[in-house]
């Protein structure tokens, strides 16, 4: 390749001849690949797209890249196998990218400035974006000369990207000042494009008031559930609950089960000026130190399914016997007053204690009913969950465990103060389950009834050469899993669980955590669930849900977080009644809506992680550096990925930090890669590959907000 093009990127194709290639290849040696791009965070000149049966296609350097961003929906055309290159220790076809179908990335990214001779250029944190030159407009429109550079963080918005050398940018924003924990917090919502300003008067002057009765036209057609047993179950520090549940046994000896959804859209008028807003938003932003609500807070506040107050739901009610088969279901909107707001651990204890007579202050309970009924019905809904999970699993889902850590902030200094890993428990998993039965009848309702609009949620399997590439390293450690398909590879996984369970509680320990390398090497391999526009696929296949094992799944559960689930609303609204869709509604407009909705709950899951992670880090860096237990996860030459076990957190430890206390040697002997480290005080060998514990001195790095770890020798571990 010659000076000049090395210079300059390559031509796009256009999209219409791009269809054409991609539909005309032929399927056993495709030249055109069509995926989403992800780029190495460490080094931004390794980009990658997955191929199911095989390696990574890998796009090295940044022409090859040709202007798209991590994230992107982009195609690429494979080179020539004389171009193909080494990676890892192994060869890997590489591409080019000829083709950015959807740029999913914002072109937005947080970082610093620096004076470069004449030029001023801008260093972003992300290392996957490129260096900007910045717009010397924007320089003097906010009024930034060099002394002020060392120690601000920028907004930078990337506005053109001519060569591969750097883009070009402008200031958008001058964040606040690096270290400052709100500034960095806020920096996390700007580079994810997250808009969490307050809505405008004007958007929110339709909203009712607080104290608003309801009218003849609010409670037309609907059922009548005020009477009846209806409550929530959420943590006991929500405040939008969204679903109730109730539970009722019928004559014939069956029960009539209720999942009530509030009805967020009787207020939310399809395309109205606030509808749009919310549209644009997506989702509701939940920080360590902060939720950010999709919905006004007014409209949270009415919507809100609170106990003791009338509330406008949209319910699905099933017949359901007592062995959990689903004897019949319907629709219909409904007029609840929930007598309690339970959190999860009152139902826990209800069902740990089923026997127990609970005293009446255990709980505060509105309406003619007592706290023994309330017991009882939990335990009837826990019964029937616990059998409905059950055959989920044995029709073959699938369930992953991740641990998640949570960061508690002081509400006065709000500043973190400990930390601590979720746990899931029966009373969680009974809400799950029914929040997930309401989600698949809806969607098969949508899927009969509009076809061609329905807007569902799909999860495609998983890249068959990355959960390959699992297998066989777990193999090499005596641990065998079926990938045949996710009910094989859920039954290997959970077989180990209860192997482990079994262990005496020292072994038991060390085993969970070996769980989490198994759960996370099996994780790596699974795609995103999007939503999607249900005409958008070719076969109806195509629209399954791995990870559930069900043909048709969508989001109905949650309208005040999310605006998907508003969306379904309306669209279940049409098909139960006589009411026709709105006249705007289409194939197009549910395509945008589906694709702004994957973007925006993707960006605000990886920011509430980021977040989770800075608050952490800033915890680390007030009470000092911490000595921990780490299990390693990944073995390199120069390098080892290890999980913190008692947070959850991936670490990457460079071994170039131990040159001057030990010698470090790499192999990869039957296909094991191992790092022997002779330490010189002790005078011992460490031997570290997959699955070894050790201990780690983590503390905050000295010039950002991200963890560094060092392995400690062997004499220093308990120190």
């Amino acid at each position: 390749m010659s000076s000049e093009q090395k210079e300059t990127f390559p031509q796009y194709i256009p999209e219409k001849e791009i269809n054409e290639l991609l539909e005309n290849q032929n399927s056993s040696d495709n030249r055109y690949v069509e995926g989403y791009l992800r780029i190495n965070p460490q080094c931004y000149k390794y980009a990658f797209l997955s191929m199911s049966d095989e390696c990574d296609l890998l796009i090295f350097g940044l022409r090859d890249r040709n202007r798209a961003f991590h994230g992107d929906l982009v195609v690429a055309c494979i080179n020539p196998q004389e171009q193909w290159q080494m990676y890892q220790g192994q060869k890997q076809k590489t591409a080019v990218v000829v083709c950015i179908r959807k740029k999913i990335h914002p072109r937005k990214t947080i970082g610093c400035l620096k004076q470069r001779g004449m030029s001023t250029f801008f260093y972003p944190r992300d290392h996957s974006v490129p260096l900007i030159k910045v717009n010397r407009k924007s320089l003097q429109q906010f009024a930034v000369c060099p002394s002020s550079y060392e120690g601000t963080l920028y907004l930078v918005v990337i506005t053109d990207w001519v060569t591969p050398q750097f883009a070009q940018g402008k200031i958008e924003k001058i964040v606040g000042s690096i270290g400052d924990i709100e500034a960095e917090s806020n920096a996390i919502l700007l580079e994810y494009d997250l808009d969490v300003t307050p809505y405008s008067q004007d958007a929110i002057k339709e909203i009712p008031n607080g104290d608003y009765s309801f009218t003849e036209n609010d409670t037309k057609d609907r059922e009548d559930w005020r009477h009846e047993c209806v409550f929530t179950i959420d943590p006991d520090t929500a405040v939008d609950l969204d679903d109730a549940v109730s539970c009722k046994l019928l004559q014939n000896g069956n029960f009539e089960i209720g999942v009530h959804i509030s009805d967020v859209t009787h207020y939310l008028e399809f395309l109205s000026p606030l509808d749009i807003q919310v549209s644009k938003r997506a989702t509701t932003v939940y920080m360590t130190d902060n939720v950010y609500h999709m919905l006004p807070k007014q409209l949270c506040q009415l919507c809100s399914l609170l106990p003791g107050q009338d509330k406008l739901a949209f319910s699905v009610i099933w017949e359901i016997t007592r062995n959990a088969e689903i004897v019949k279901h319907r629709f219909a909107k409904t007029i609840i007053k929930s007598c309690c707001q339970m959190a999860y651990q009152h139902a826990q204890k209800f069902i740990e204690h089923p026997e127990n007579n609970w005293s009446d202050d255990f709980l505060k309970i509105n309406g003619n009913f007592s706290i023994n009924d309330l017991s009882m019905k939990v335990n009837i809904l826990h019964d029937l969950a616990t059998q409905i999970r059950a055959k989920r699993f044995q029709n073959g889902a699938l369930q992953i465990d991740q641990p998640k850590l949570h960061v508690r902030i002081d509400k006065i200094t709000s500043l973190p103060i400990s930390y601590c890993i979720e746990e899931q428990h029966d009373s969680n998993r009974l809400i799950e389950e029914f929040m997930l039965l309401a989600n698949m009848t809806v969607a098969t309702q949508l899927y009969d009834a509009i076809p061609e609009t329905a807007l569902l949620r799909n999860h495609k399997e998983p890249s068959k050469y990355i959960l390959s590439m699992s297998k066989d390293i777990l193999q090499r450690f005596g641990i065998h899993l079926d990938i045949k398909s996710s009910a094989s590879l859920h039954a290997s996984i959970k077989r180990y669980e209860q192997e482990f369970e079994s262990e005496s509680n020292e072994s038991k320990t060390t085993m969970k955590y070996r769980m989490m390398v198994i759960n996370n090497l099996c994780s790596k391999a699974m795609t995103r669930a999007t939503y999607k526009c249900s005409s958008t696929v070719k076969v109806e296949e195509d629209l399954r849900h791995y990870a559930l094992n069900v043909s048709l799944y969508t989001h109905f559960t949650s309208p005040i977080r999310r605006y998907a689930d508003c969306v379904v609303h309306r669209l279940l609204y049409s098909t139960v009644t006589s009411v026709a869709l709105p006249q705007k509604w289409s194939r197009k407009l549910c395509i945008q809506i589906a694709a702004n909705c994957n973007i925006k709950k993707y960006s605000a899951k990886v920011a509430q992680e980021r977040s989770c992670e800075l608050y952490f880090t800033y915890l680390i860096d007030l009470k000092g550096p911490i000595i921990t237990m780490a299990i390693v996860l990944n073995v390199k030459e120069n390098f080892i990925d290890v999980i913190l076990c008692q947070v959850g957190i991936k670490l990457r430890v460079f071994l170039a930090e131990l040159k001057d206390l030990a010698t470090v040697s790499y192999s990869s002997e039957c296909s094991v890669p191992t790092i022997s480290i002779s330490w010189k005080q002790p005078a011992v060998t460490q031997v570290i590959n997959t699955f070894t514990l050790l201990y780690l001195r983590v503390e905050k790095h000295p010039e950002s907000f991200k963890l560094i770890g060092n392995l400690l020798p062997l004499n220093e571990e308990l120190k």
